[in-house]
């Protein structure tokens, strides 16, 4: 089987289970990211009384902000809201195999095609400007998907789902798909696309560099089966942790950003984002440095378990195909 398509097949798997078990996480992520941002008049469908108002309130002091952690992870091992675990799933699950799918792909392409070119750069040079290539080509996949996922994990706006289930469950992906595009437009799916872009240009750089460089580290001379597969679950953890770490602040820019609905009324012009320059200027006016890493000890253990599992579901499943 050709190296690409392997890759886009052990891509595709390890990204669609990376972001599964992740997802949980990210929704307290995003909450937290979005947590400063102006209270929406119409109640989240999936949320009520105390939660609502921590999670759309103006957070103007670390105390509240800590409130609001403690309090959406409440919600999300609260029974009553099992559902809402897989709230904004759908576009991820599907999106982001795709998205890792190309990813791994265009790297290794990349890759091959930079040592062919440059035999005598140094590899870490290589791996750095193959991974932000990989980031670059994701754009189509990753702008959309990101939109998606934002709206409907914040759950706020204009969408208002009629069924007692959705009332239970929130706001779907889907429903997200058509209220964009009745509002926004195709175009609208690409709201943010250029901070999405330098975020994952940059970070997929540092991606694909953290784990080569661990994953060469050697404790030992030589590994048993045990030793090796921790080795290389390690490694896609530090990786995920320096990838977040480098881009945590261009992706509270761009949560926030895309996270706003365009046509919802009830926002003064003050505080509607024209831009994400306008979103960046008046995040640090409203909350100072610290709104650019609310959210981060979340992400960072969000990113090393998603990370492990991932680059070690994608090591197994080229094995597996390469027999």
């Amino acid at each position: 089987m050709p190296e690409p398509l392997t890759d886009c097949i052990a891509g595709y798997v390890s990204g669609a289970v990376g972001i599964a078990i992740g997802n949980p996480l990210d929704i307290i992520k995003v909450q937290l990211q979005n947590s400063s941002a102006r209270a929406r008049p119409s109640p989240s469908p999936s949320l009520s009384g105390s939660d609502e108002l921590l999670l759309t309130s103006s957070l103007s002091s670390e105390s509240v902000v800590s409130t609001t952690r403690i309090q959406t992870g409440r919600k999300l091992i609260d029974y009553r809201y099992l559902q809402s675990l897989l709230h904004g799933v759908a576009a991820p699950i599907l999106g982001y195999g795709a998205l890792n799918a190309l990813l791994f792909a265009s790297y290794s392409i990349s890759l091959r095609a930079l040592d062919e070119i440059s035999p005598t750069v140094p590899d870490i040079a290589k791996v750095f400007t193959a991974g932000t290539i990989a980031g670059l080509s994701t754009f189509v996949i990753s702008a959309p998907t990101e939109l998606i996922k934002c709206r409907a994990q914040v759950s706020h706006g204009s969408i208002k789902p009629g069924s007692a289930a959705s009332e239970t469950v929130g706001i779907s992906s889907w429903m997200v798909c058509k209220e964009i595009l009745m509002h926004e437009g195709v175009l609208g799916f690409f709201k943010g696309g250029l901070v999405t872009s330098f975020r994952d240009g940059f970070g997929y750089g540092i991606y694909f560099w953290a784990y080569g460089a661990a994953k060469n580290w050697k404790v030992v001379d030589v590994e048993t089966n045990v030793q090796h597969v921790i080795h290389l679950l390690i490694a896609g953890g530090f990786a995920g942790c320096m990838s977040w770490a480098s881009i945590f602040p261009l992706d509270v820019i761009k949560t926030r950003y895309q996270a706003q609905l365009a046509h919802d009324a009830s926002l003064q012009p003050t505080e509607r984002y024209t831009s994400t320059w306008d979103c960046a200027r008046k995040t640090y006016v409203a909350g100072g440095i610290r709104s650019f890493f609310r959210g981060m000890n979340v992400t960072m253990i969000r990113a090393f378990l998603v990370n492990a599992v991932q680059f070690g579901t994608y090591e197994w499943m080229v094995k597996i195909i390469e027999g």
